[in-house]
């Protein structure tokens, strides 16, 4: 059931209403929402519902028993914890990654002389596996480490783990955002029905007015036949690919907000402009938020985060971004794109560690950091080949692509010209412009919104390509 299309909208509607009426009905109405999660879920395949409820019963038991375990038995609750991660990485292990494993190892052992035949398996990829995966295991973490207590309601941590508007691409919600938000009970007002109105229709258009229309008149063109475009027109490609992937992801949090704006409840954000980031660092710090911020709270600091020696940082740093790299697929593409951008942090630290203090903490003029901002977006443009590519030899082809093809932008209409640079007028314009758009439309009159959201709707339409196209995160 994708976001973008009719089906989700009636669903939506259903559930909003559905639950605003058993707002007084206490936990009928978490078994309500629960219900419909499952419904929404089971859109997909109707088995894999079986996976997430019984990943929910397990952490929701080992986080009770972890709880339970007294303090001077440290090393069960030890166990009890590992339990749980190693559970939740098999799974993940196991339809994400076994196949990718085994033909590694098969073709390790025929680069040494040892013939040998490791089947491959066919192995559905669950929906949104990687992201409910690490929601519930971070939740025994949490536990485990006397950050939040163990729910008693296995009812309500079902809701949270399954929770429809961020199921299948996130937000990553952690239990101590999202779990107390279920006991104190949903908040609405009229601004709160205006600002999620406002987030999924800003999410919609994002979606299936730049992201959509960009993939199909140009991403997906260049990609598939390079050879028949410019360099200049592969640049540009580039650039709509880095702004599809924005779009379409963002698209996606906006809509989820919204969603969860309007049964009473917050989701955290998941973007801030990254592409106005003045380093690689800071661009992980304004794309995929929840993501960086899990691994860097249940990995980096672990593993000692920044403290020591540099060497050790930077090992830590690796490591981080290898495993964002892995998340992303079992690719190697994904992993090489992990370790570019590690290297690309490693440098802005060491960078960093030579400046004095008080320059790196004072604010900097525009012009000043323009230049970062242009540096770092591009590496990100480019680094978005192996993110792209389905291969390493067809990343490295494409990237060769860029300086052997000539000039030219014959095969570039202008709607698509008006789309890209209008889609990045808006990301550069100042936050503060968007600000404005985004308080006049909550403090328009209830009947004006419809009025706009109607004309919104009309304008989608218009450039809507004929079939729904799927977002792109739920392929990871």
């Amino acid at each position: 059931m994708l976001f973008n299309s009719v089906l989700y909208l009636v669903f939506l509607t259903v559930a909003v209403a559905g639950s605003w009426l058993l707002l007084r009905a206490g936990m009928l109405r978490i078994l309500f929402l629960f219900l419909a999660s499952c419904l929404f879920y089971m859109a997909w395949n109707p088995v894999f519902i079986l996976l997430i409820l019984g990943s929910t019963v397990i952490d929701f038991t080992l986080a009770r028993l972890i709880a339970s375990t007294a303090p001077e038995r440290p090393g069960k609750r030890k166990a009890l914890m590992l339990t749980s991660i190693g559970m939740n990485l098999t799974l993940l292990g196991y339809f994400k990654y076994l196949n990718f494993f085994a033909q590694n190892v098969a073709s390790a052992l025929t680069g040494l002389g040892l013939e040998t035949h490791i089947p491959v398996w066919d192995i559905v990829l669950p929906v949104g596996i990687s992201f409910y995966t690490f929601q519930t295991m971070s939740y025994t973490i949490d536990v485990y480490r006397r950050e939040i207590p163990a729910e008693k309601s296995l009812l309500r941590f079902a809701l949270f783990s399954t929770f429809f508007p961020q199921l299948v691409a996130g937000p990553i919600v952690r239990a101590h955002i999202f779990l107390p938000q279920l006991h104190a009970g949903p908040k609405l007002d009229r601004d709160r029905v205006s600002e999620g109105l406002y987030r999924i229709a800003r999410g919609l258009l994002k979606k299936v007015v730049v992201a959509d229309f960009l993939a199909v008149n140009l991403v997906d063109r260049v990609f598939s036949n390079p050879d028949v475009y410019s360099s200049t027109e592969i640049l540009v490609g580039l650039y709509a690919y880095t702004m599809q992937i924005y779009c379409d992801f963002s698209g996606y949090t906006d809509v989820a907000v919204g969603s969860a704006a309007l049964l009473g409840y917050t989701l955290p954000e998941n973007f801030n402009r990254p592409y106005r980031a003045t380093s690689v660092a800071d661009f992980w710090r304004r794309w995929h938020i929840t993501l960086s911020t899990w691994l860097r709270y249940y990995v980096f600091f672990p593993l000692g985060g920044s403290r020591g020696s540099v060497w050790r940082a930077h090992r830590n740093t690796f490591i981080t971004f290898v495993l964002i790299g892995l998340w992303h697929g079992a690719n190697w593409t994904f992993v090489l794109y992990g370790v570019v951008h590690a290297l690309a942090v490693m440098i802005n630290r060491v960078q960093h560690r030579h400046k004095p203090k008080a320059f790196t903490q004072q604010a900097q003029p525009w012009h000043q950091t323009l230049w970062k901002v242009v540096l770092t977006f591009h590496f990100v443009v480019f680094a978005r080949i192996l993110f792209r590519a389905p291969g390493l030899d067809e990343a490295w082809n494409l990237a060769g692509s860029l300086f052997t093809q000539g000039w030219g932008f014959a095969r570039i209409d202008t709607l698509t010209w008006v789309i890209l640079l209008g889609s990045f007028a808006i990301h550069f314009s100042p936050p503060d412009l968007t600000g404005r758009l985004h308080k006049a439309f909550v403090r328009l009159p209830a009947y004006a919104q419809g009025m706009v959201l109607a004309l919104l709707g009309a304008a989608m339409s218009s450039v809507a390509e004929t079939e729904v196209v799927p977002f792109i995160y739920f392929q990871f």
